[in-house]
């Protein structure tokens, strides 16, 4: 099965400009999980991840123990938020992205998802064109949706408030 027939096409894109703020308002819901960076062409030209995000307000020298002994972290974290707000996705968007194009398979997804550590990959034309992103949740889905090939007993959760 190839990478077209089960990629997600609502994306949240953005300009290079895209400010920090704003970058952080996009990637909020629970959906999401990176912005694309496009150009007028929506040629990708990067990516900024929730993890990018987060790492430009909490500073490297910050561990377990001395976030635990921060009094009041939602202050602490607005104003790392404020010194950065002047940022763009250009200043923090990776550049150096793996990509399929609609094409390839799943059984590759799959395999360069796992071989890279990633998530989710973008799927792009051959002219460098976003048209989608593959995750393994996409490819968990589109086996499930193949259950009935399947001989399973087991018919799926429990909710074991009832036992």
């Amino acid at each position: 099965m190839n990478v077209s027939e089960c990629m997600r096409t609502k994306l949240v894109l953005a300009k290079p400009d895209c400010d920090y703020k704003s970058l952080l308002c996009k990637i909020a819901d629970p959906t999401p999980r990176q912005a694309y960076i496009v150009d007028k062409n929506y040629k990708l030209l990067g990516i900024v991840s929730a993890r990018d995000l987060l790492k430009e307000i909490v500073p490297s020298y910050m561990d377990a123990d001395l976030a635990r002994s921060l009094t009041d972290d939602a202050d602490f974290l607005q104003k790392q938020v404020e010194k950065v707000k002047h940022r763009c996705a250009s200043d923090i968007m990776i550049t150096k992205f793996v990509f399929l194009h609609p094409h390839h398979q799943l059984l590759e997804a799959n395999t360069l998802i796992a071989e890279r550590g990633f998530n989710t990959l973008p799927v792009l034309d051959a002219q460098g064109k976003i048209l989608g992103e593959i995750t393994r949740r996409d490819i968990l889905v589109q086996l499930v949706n193949n259950c009935s090939l399947f001989n399973l007993d087991d018919k799926g959760p429990v909710d074991v408030s009832l036992l």
